[in-house]
């Protein structure tokens, strides 16, 4: 399985029918794309959703399934700068989420993997482009071999 291409030039790895647990990451230009991907997902959906904003100003409110989470990532304070308006590069913090959440819930054990579905967004980031290629690479070789139930 490959992700699949949307509309939007949003990408998603896997199908909503026997999903166990879902992830979407995105940026603030991400906001209505992510609001209806929620609204066609599953009552029963588990999962997380990364958004990454500059500040803390841009968070909204997210409708989402009962048992969907969302974490804002906020750059401007993570860079380790005295400066206010100082933050980490677009995408860096919410590339070391996705990857904190591949490792518990994929890479542990890939074949349980098979039955995630991930929303790939922040496509405007040079960071995100990258890492959402070496992310598709890494999954097709995994779950390459194992039927998608």
């Amino acid at each position: 399985m490959a992700f699949s291409e949307h509309s939007t030039g949003i990408s998603t790895f896997g199908t909503p029918e026997t999903v166990d647990c879902i992830l979407a990451a995105g940026d603030a230009s991400d906001l209505d794309d992510i609001r209806a991907w929620c609204a066609e997902l599953p009552a029963n959906s588990y999962g997380t959703i990364f958004i990454e904003v500059f500040a803390p100003m841009q968070i909204e409110t997210i409708e989402t399934p009962r048992r969907v989470s969302v974490t804002w990532i906020c750059r401007e304070g993570l860079a380790g700068s005295s400066r206010p308006g100082i933050g980490m590069p677009r995408g860096q913090a919410l590339a070391t989420a996705v990857d904190a959440w591949l490792d518990e819930w994929v890479r542990a054990e890939p074949e349980s993997g098979q039955h995630c579905m991930i929303w790939t967004g922040a496509r405007s980031s040079s960071v995100m482009q990258s890492f959402w290629m070496r992310v598709e690479r890494e999954l097709t070789e995994a779950w390459s071999g194992h039927e998608h139930a």
